[in-house]
């Protein structure tokens, strides 16, 4: 049956609805057409390849482009730089290019260049029809208006490494003019001036030359340095980060006003001063090197490196799984948290810490907190103390020292520690972005486990940030003279200058908005715009469960171990036996005042006692041993006899000692001993089981027949 024609309408534009908030749109060229789609807002930025680095050299300042392809698929290529001096696109198979993400090694010769191909325009991209249209089929047509490619045949599956260079060529490090408009409408997009920038580029992956069908969701890089070469220049790219465990996000910068800057994606940002930890701070530039690369940074914070693609569309399937990426991300759970202390148990000295034991499901970040109070858990809270850290699946451990926040030990007392494991982490790292008038960039989870959000503000679209002065490991206050929990140097900070620690923000509203319209690209720190000469990190993640556990400080300690033998179980009535009982601090303080009580029970006599230490007093049981430090054992020696065959209990319990036994179970020990009246025979008689020497028991057995046996008479007269 046919549908009423307002019926039809209204599906239409509901699937047209859908289409608009899932962001689908008309399959364009794998490049610059992504990041400026038809349409898009605000200005262009340009791709750079330039030799210097951010961070002290761990990212250099270069695009390089990735692209996944099986054997015999065909990459298509070109740009707007193409033709203009030094300019080439180079292409190097799987393994060529090898070193870690950001700082690697290009030096191998190329397996393709576009330069010792092409012919006439192949290559150029030589307007903004060209750039939305793609590249042409081959031979010619298949693409209306499209342009004409370079082409590499991948000999093989693997992903390939691509480097688009400017006019400049492959060893610049200048700045390049850039235009920045988005329709690409100047000469300047295409000519020379371009220097060590790209204005408009493409790195398209089909079944083969002739096919005018895009294989998409294959081409990626770990990081963009990009370039507008002013400010008041707004740019509105999204680019799809994927994390290692698989959660897919979409980043929209929204608004992001810098001038050159960088990028990327990773899951803790920027490390603190021991190169290891997470920082959850921003990082700020000293006035030395080259500030607005943040090539020193202040407190001996350090860059982590890109380690999480970012894709100009959706992912596809078969990147992803080429990148050992799972395609459906696992929701985290934290299960069996406990501590386990230096003294014992789940309790540890002042200063002394721990360590904490739980086991994750899947790879990931630890969040732990210990509150000082038991209520408030805010991870950056001076008197609390919060450990995070990247951890694998299964059993793990994290050491404590016993500090909270700024370095102060805990004090005595009984503490809740809040813990969760954390999935999905993405940090997105704003490096020498100057301003942000719209607060963003807005980060989407774009697959969350079950379809299901995270319970956080915004859920989704949560995020976190901490736009505020810190205290580094090393106890050093960053930025320098400022107060700790203040905002950050520069002009025009965030309204609010953190998200809630615990909840996060909505990251499509402008609750970080910071800096101004235009201007404030100074490169010298705290001079210019708030973000000028920062690495302003923000963060996002899926969240575990929250388990709880509880521990115990305490001012000194000293575990008393008591233990009991005696030097034969099964004597004869009437003998003595001797009864050794050892006490032994097994720390982690010395003790003083140390006292054990044994006394004679009913069934044996007192005879002597010998004490390695101290006095042992017969009528009380009183062993005063007095002091032991840590690691020191006393022994007492009580001998006594044996006066009947019902098994009597002899037990030595620590009654006193200063500081606190926190270890009540190793306390006491006892001893038995039955008597037994009949010569040779134990326990009141009854022979033992024969064994090994079964033929002595048998000997014994027979010479007591012999002495025990009556004989008989014999008859007179017979």
């Amino acid at each position: 049956m046919r549908k009423p024609a307002s019926l039809r309408i209204v599906s239409a534009l509901a699937c047209a609805l859908v289409a608009v908030g899932l962001g689908i749109q008309p399959a364009l060229a794998s490049g610059s057409a992504n990041l400026w789609p038809g349409g898009a807002a605000g200005n262009r930025a340009n791709t750079e390849w330039r030799t210097s680095s951010y961070g002290g050299g761990l990212v250099t300042r270069r695009t390089l482009i990735k692209a996944f392809m099986n054997a015999g698929e065909v990459l298509l290529l070109g740009s707007s730089a193409v033709g203009q001096g030094a300019s080439d696109i180079l292409v190097w198979n799987p393994g060529l290019v090898t070193g870690p993400i950001g700082s690697e090694n290009v030096a191998a010769a190329p397996s393709f260049s576009c330069n010792a191909q092409r012919t006439g325009v192949q290559g150029q991209i030589t307007s903004r029809s060209e750039e939305l249209a793609g590249p042409d089929t081959i031979p010619a047509g298949g693409v209306a208006g499209g342009y004409v490619p370079c082409h590499y045949a991948a000999p093989s599956a693997g992903i390939y490494d691509i480097a688009f260079l400017g006019p400049d060529g492959f060893t610049t490090n200048t700045d390049g003019a850039v235009v920045a408009d988005v329709a690409l409408a100047s000469a300047n997009d295409f000519n020379a001036t371009q220097g060590s920038s790209v204005a408009a580029w493409d790195a398209t992956v089909r079944a083969n030359v002739t096919s005018p069908v895009n294989i998409t969701g294959r081409v990626f890089t770990y990081y963009l340095a990009l370039f507008t070469a002013g400010n008041g220049l707004p740019v509105f790219p999204s680019v799809f980060p994927v994390t290692a465990d698989g959660y897919r996000y979409r980043v929209d910068l929204r608004g992001m006003d810098p001038n050159g800057w960088l990028v990327y994606g990773n899951q803790v940002g920027f490390l603190d001063s021991d190169g290891a930890t997470p920082l959850y701070h921003d990082a700020v530039a000293s006035n030395l090197g080259s500030p607005g690369q943040l090539t020193n940074i202040q407190g001996g914070v350090t860059f982590a490196r890109p380690s999480f693609p970012l894709f100009f569309e959706p992912p596809s399937a078969g990147a992803l799984t080429a990148l050992s990426i799972p395609t459906t991300p696992t929701a985290p759970v934290m299960t069996s948290l406990t501590f386990s202390g230096n003294v014992g148990g789940n309790t540890s000295t002042v200063n002394s810490g721990g360590t904490f034991h739980f086991t994750s499901n899947v790879p990931g970040v630890y969040d732990i907190v210990i509150s000082r109070d038991g209520i408030n858990f805010d991870p950056t809270l001076s008197t609390n103390r919060s450990l995070r850290g990247v951890r694998g699946a299964g059993a793990q451990t994290v050491t404590w020292n016993g500090q909270d926040n700024v370095g102060t030990a805990f004090p005595v007392g009984t503490y809740t520690v809040h813990a969760a494991f954390h999935g999905g982490e993405y940090h997105f790292p704003m490096i020498d972005v100057e301003n942000d008038t719209q607060g963003g960039p807005t980060i989407t989870l774009l697959n969350p486990p079950g379809g299901v959000c995270p319970v956080l503000t915004g859920g989704c679209s949560s995020g976190f940030y901490d736009d505020r002065a810190y205290q580094t490991l090393s106890g050093t206050v960053v930025d320098a003279g400022n107060t700790v929990g203040n905002a950050l140097c520069g002009n025009n900070p965030p309204a609010t200058t953190a998200a809630n620690p615990i909840s996060g923000f909505n990251t499509s509203s402008a609750q970080r908005a910071f800096g101004t319209a235009a201007g404030g690209n100074t490169n010298v720190p705290c001079t210019g715009a708030f973000g000028d000469a920062k690495g302003l990190d923000t963060w996002t993640y899926y969240p575990s469960n929250t388990v709880l556990t509880p521990l115990v400080i305490v001012a000194t300690a000293a575990d008393i171990r008591v233990t009991k033998s005696v030097s034969n179980p099964t004597p004869a009535v009437g003998t003595n036996v001797t009864f050794t009982v050892t006490a032994t601090n097994l720390g982690p303080n010395d003790a003083t005042g140390v006292q054990v009580t044994d006394s004679v029970p009913a069934g044996l006599t007192f005879v002597s006692a010998i004490a390695s230490q101290g006095t042992y007093t017969p009528g009380t049981g009183l062993w005063d041993i007095g002091a032991l430090t840590n690691g020191a054992s006393a022994t007492l020696q009580l001998t006594v006899t044996v006066n009947g065959t019902t098994p009597v209990t002899n037990t030595a319990t620590r009654t006193a000692g200063t500081p606190t036994d926190f270890d009540p179970a190793n306390d006491s020990a006892s001893s038995i001993v039955t008597g037994s009246t009949t010569p040779g025979l134990p326990n009141t008689g009854v022979p033992p089981t024969p064994g090994g020497n079964a033929w002595l028991w048998l000997l014994a057995m027979a010479i007591l027949a012999g002495v025990f046996t009556p004989k008989r008479r014999r008859k007179s007269g017979s």
